[in-house]
């Protein structure tokens, strides 16, 4: 460093002292600001990446558990007092039956999220039951349900692209594959079994009027020259059915309408979820699509994007 001529040492220190106080007081303000501050929250959570964790084991023959009645009933009551903004109320249902009520910000969409699922500290998810996803940042009018994760392949993101796409939704996903459990006898198929976890949280949105997109997958064999069909189930066709089959067909996608034609009983006319929505009028849609649609990101992505407008229709105030 360069001195100016004629200033002796203690001119100098006097010069540089109050410079450097400042900058001790400078660092220590930056300091109180940051401890003011507390510590960074959570990283947000990928959803995607979350599911894919979750569903990674799901097998045929892993490990299944009927739930009884009481317990299917806790976990559609822990949903319900979500839906009405009583997480406290929510944990009292959940807690006996080995769940528990999460929430974190959604990494893709930036909005809050709930949780219900297995407690790492409870039974465990090799039960098989599985989860239920709540956007929190809006009323709650639709849901998307994917009764068959990894068995019909990918469904389990193409339900997680639709549930970020749209606000309102709820995203209830089976916690097995529809082949668990050791007998075979198709226990854990939540489609065709009124007895899940899954279908008395699907029934007791259902209730509550809201809407329902179930998402499935078909072998192209068996369908040949169709990439998707859309049906209403057991139910009426109504104006959400023909929006998403025109809205795939535009993506350029080949669309068998189960209210019009054959569609190789892939109409979904047996499923518990639709017949109980039918019975009370409920809008509710059956989706089967071909592997490339759910397995390729790109035609996925276009998929949910469909589906998301189909359910941003049904975003109309829901009577508790």
């Amino acid at each position: 460093m360069e001195t100016q001529p004629g200033k002796s040492a203690g001119a100098r220190r006097a010069v540089l002292l109050p410079a450097v106080a400042l900058l001790v007081l400078a660092a220590l303000a930056v300091g109180l600001t940051v401890a003011a501050r507390g510590p960074a929250g959570p990283q947000p959570v990928d959803l995607a990446a979350r599911v894919d964790e979750y569903t990674a084991g799901f097998a045929p023959g892993t490990p299944y558990t009927v739930p009884d009645a009481a317990q299917r009933r806790a976990v559609a009551d822990g949903v319900v007092a979500v839906l009405d903004g009583r997480p406290d109320e929510a944990g009292r249902a959940l807690g006996p039956v080995g769940y528990r009520l999460t929430e974190f910000t959604e990494a893709d969409s930036g909005r809050r999220v709930a949780e219900i699922a297995d407690d790492p500290a409870g039974p465990g998810s090799a039960r098989g039951w599985g989860r239920v996803y709540l956007d929190l940042s809006a009323r709650a009018s639709w849901s998307v349900q994917v009764p068959h994760p990894v068995s019909d392949s990918r469904t389990e993101l193409l339900g997680v692209d639709v549930f970020r796409a749209a606000p309102g939704g709820v995203l209830v996903l089976a916690g097995a594959h529809r082949r668990a459990g050791p007998d075979g006898s198709g226990a854990a198929d939540p489609a065709h079994r009124a007895d899940t976890v899954f279908a008395a949280v699907t029934e007791a949105l259902t209730a509550r009027g809201l809407p329902g997109l179930q998402v499935h997958g078909f072998d192209e064999g068996s369908l040949p020259g169709q990439d998707a069909v859309v049906s209403a189930g057991p139910g009426r066709a109504g104006p959400a059915a023909e929006l998403t089959a025109d809205g795939l067909g535009t993506a350029g996608y080949a669309v068998c309408r189960a209210w019009r034609e054959k569609c190789g009983q892939l109409e979904g006319t047996t499923n518990v979820e639709g017949r109980f929505a039918a019975g009370l009028g409920v809008p509710w849609l059956h989706v089967e699509l071909a592997g490339r649609l759910r397995t390729e990101p790109a035609r996925r992505a276009a998929v949910a994007s469909v589906l998301a407008a189909t359910a941003a229709g049904w975003r109309t105030p829901v009577t508790p």
